[in-house]
């Protein structure tokens, strides 16, 4: 069975309760999967649908969801246990805390996120997850070589990320490689025949 993978946020944690410390040892993450294999992260994973196609198509790989909200963690759960997909596991916690605080340097081959909440009222726009700082963080988590992933709805979201990640140093844009299953919410607006806006970024070789 897929157990979820509980973890404190950052302003809850003690020494005495940390779950997460293994994530910060060169070997967090084969003690999450116990076995070593290039790491797929889908932050914000939803109901799991692109994680678990994906953890199908490479099981070679090992995909971790990373979901807030414990009901979706629920779900990749049972999608894990009855399509039997040992290479997934979730993970309930912030992803953006996640990165932040608890992910080694270059530990992840591709990091998605997919139709994150847009906040399109002015107003709200500052409690979007991806932000300049998140996306230094996504680059750090990178292995080299490795990429993000990020697809919207929303313009004035594509347009911001772009631009903050243009800033960075050895993020370089790519053309976007496709060919990847298709989230809950790609499959909604495709259907409606909305624009979608995003891209793919790469990490350069020997980047730090």
């Amino acid at each position: 069975m897929c157990e979820s993978l509980k973890m404190r946020s950052p302003a809850l944690w003690t020494p005495e309760e940390d779950e997460t410390k293994r994530f910060l040892q060169p070997k967090g993450w084969e003690g999450v999967f116990l076995r070593r294999a290039p790491i797929v992260c889908d932050l914000g994973a939803g109901n799991g649908r692109f994680a678990a196609a994906y953890a199908e198509l490479h099981p070679e790989w090992n995909v971790l969801a990373v979901e807030r909200k414990l009901q979706r963690v629920r779900q990749i759960e049972r999608a894990a246990e009855l399509r039997r997909l040992p290479n997934l596991k979730a993970l309930w916690f912030g992803w953006d805390d996640l990165l932040l605080f608890y992910s080694a340097p270059a530990s992840c081959r591709e990091i998605h996120v997919l139709f994150p909440d847009p906040w399109p009222k002015r107003r709200h726009q500052s409690r979007r997850t991806v932000r300049a700082g998140v996306l230094d963080a996504i680059l750090r988590v990178l292995e080299p070589g490795g990429f993000f992933r990020f697809l919207t709805d929303d313009a004035g979201y594509a347009a911001v990320v772009e631009s903050a990640a243009s800033l960075l140093p050895g993020f370089e844009r790519r053309e976007d490689p496709r060919g990847f299953p298709t989230s809950h919410f790609e499959t909604i607006f495709r259907s409606k025949e909305d624009p979608l806006y995003g891209g793919v970024w790469q990490k350069a070789e020997g980047g730090d």
